[in-house]
């Protein structure tokens, strides 16, 4: 029987992420794919994850603020405030003089 060939499916690209547990010559032979097909999506997966993980965390804020499209106003909830407070240690550790205090002479 000849494999299949084109772009994966949604029904298969679902079992592919449902089915970590099971090696890739074993999703090829259960979806009639070659292998190949498999690990570029795999690949594709890893990707997308970290990125999404990155866009998740600056959407959840963003989320959480108040917008008033017709004038253009942005508004600071309450939860928005709390999140910035939690994110506040990884946000401001990034400089590399973070630790750096300057005082002016007396």
């Amino acid at each position: 029987m000849t494999k299949k060939t084109g772009k994966l499916t949604k029904v298969e690209k679902f079992y592919i992420e449902n089915n970590t547990d099971k090696t890739t010559e074993e999703i090829a032979k259960d979806l009639n794919r070659t292998k190949t097909s498999i690990d570029k999506h795999i690949k594709t997966l890893d990707r997308s994850s970290h990125t999404s993980e990155a866009k998740s965390d600056s959407s959840d804020v963003s989320s959480l603020m108040g917008h008033k499209k017709g004038r253009g106003v942005t508004i600071m909830t309450p939860a928005a405030s709390e999140r910035g407070d939690e994110t506040r240690s990884s946000r401001t550790s990034k400089s590399r003089h973070h630790n750096a205090i300057h005082t002016i002479k007396k």
